[in-house]
């Protein structure tokens, strides 16, 4: 696993960290400012939210898929995980890799993993994601 950490807060002398677990065939896929998620710099926000309404709500009629958007895109938690994908993972390169890959052998394996760190030795996981999911948000 590829692990990177990134400062995300420090205040009276508190800090808190981004810390990714990579799985290294899903290196290819991370956008180049992926640390920057959680952070002010962070400057995916509106591109998250074209890549969700693009990829839920234009792609799904509210009425005809009722228990999709009851389960999936109407749900605060689904589309926090969705956001999340769409800040980190990029679009193109995750393009580049399905053609390379039409098949994969053990997609519980590819997992991206991201959890919260603090200064006092705390771990909070935030998301484990597996290539299923990126691919079902794409």
């Amino acid at each position: 696993m590829i692990k990177t950490t990134n400062e995300i807060s420090k205040e009276d002398g508190y800090s808190r960290y981004n810390f990714f677990e990579i799985h290294p065939d899903l290196e290819a896929i991370i956008h180049k400012d992926y640390q920057k998620y959680g952070t002010d710099e962070f400057d995916r926000k509106e591109y998250c939210e074209n890549m969700y309404k693009e990829n839920f709500y234009d792609k799904y009629d509210e009425t005809v898929y009722k228990e999709v958007y009851d389960k999936y895109i109407n749900n605060e938690k689904f589309k926090e995980k969705a956001m999340f994908i769409y800040a980190i993972i990029d679009f193109d390169k995750y393009k580049q890799f399905v053609e390379l890959n039409e098949t994969i052998e053990n997609p519980s394996e590819l997992i991206i993993s991201y959890s919260i760190l603090d200064n006092t030795g705390v771990k909070v996981n935030i998301y484990n994601i597996s290539i299923t999911d990126i691919s079902f948000v794409f």
